[in-house]
C-alpha cells in the first residue's frame, strides 16, 4: 500500500509540473529575436476615397453621401460585374430628401451611359432605394438607404462612373475600376 501511494503522490506531482512547464510556455516569450511572434501582414486593399462634394447655398445640408463601400457582385465572373449595391445617406441635421424622383447614370468605358430610375426591383433600367430589406422612398440624416441595380456585365480592368442624382440634391458622382480578378463579391 505504501508504494501505491507514493506512486499516486508522483504522477499528481509530475502532471503539477507538467502543466506548469506547459503555461509558462505558452504565456511567456523568450528575450531576444526568438521572443518575437512573427506578423504575417494583410495583403492592401486598394481604395478609393470617399468622394467630397461642395454644397450650394441654396440647397445646404441636402448632399448626398457615399456611406460605405461600393460592391460589384457578379452571377459569372468570368463575364464580369453585373449588379452594384452601396449606401447612401445624408449629413448630420440635413433636411429629409425625397428618393422618388432620384435618378441614377451609370456609364462604363468604351459604353454609352444608362439612366436608371428607382423601381421595385433591381433591374438594367431600375434600381431599388431600400433600408434594412424593406423599401424606402424617404433618407433622414440619421439613415441610409442602400441602392442595388443590375448592368450588363462590366469586364476586368473596366472604369465605371455612377452618378446618382437625387431631384432636390447634389449629384454624388462614384468612379471605380472593376478589378482584375473578379470573384463572386468584390469590393470596388
Amino acid at each position: 500500500m505504501p508504494g501505491l501511494t507514493l506512486s499516486i503522490k508522483t504522477v499528481c506531482v509530475s502532471l503539477v509540473l507538467v502543466l506548469c512547464i506547459v503555461i509558462m510556455g505558452c504565456t511567456m516569450t523568450p528575450g531576444g529575436s526568438e521572443g518575437t511572434i512573427p506578423v504575417t501582414p494583410l495583403p492592401s486593399a486598394t481604395t478609393s476615397p470617399v468622394p467630397v462634394l461642395t454644397v450650394p447655398s441654396d440647397q445646404s445640408g441636402r448632399t448626398i453621401q457615399l456611406t460605405g463601400n461600393v460592391y460589384g457582385l457578379s452571377s459569372d465572373p468570368s463575364q464580369g460585374i453585373d449588379t452594384f449595391m452601396f449606401s447612401i445617406g445624408l449629413p448630420a441635421n440635413a433636411p429629409a430628401l425625397d428618393l422618388t424622383g432620384m435618378e441614377i447614370v451609370f456609364s462604363a468605358t468604351g459604353r454609352t451611359p444608362v439612366t436608371l430610375t428607382r423601381g421595385t426591383s433591381e433591374s438594367t433600367s431600375t434600381f431599388t432605394t431600400t433600408s434594412g430589406g424593406y423599401p424606402v422612398s424617404v433618407i433622414h440624416f440619421d439613415d441610409e438607404a442602400d441602392i442595388s441595380f443590375r448592368v450588363k456585365p462590366v469586364s476586368a480592368g473596366t472604369g465605371v462612373t455612377i452618378e446618382v442624382r437625387p431631384r432636390d440634391s447634389e449629384a454624388l458622382t462614384i468612379s471605380r475600376t472593376v478589378p482584375v480578378v473578379i470573384s463572386s463579391t468584390n469590393v470596388l
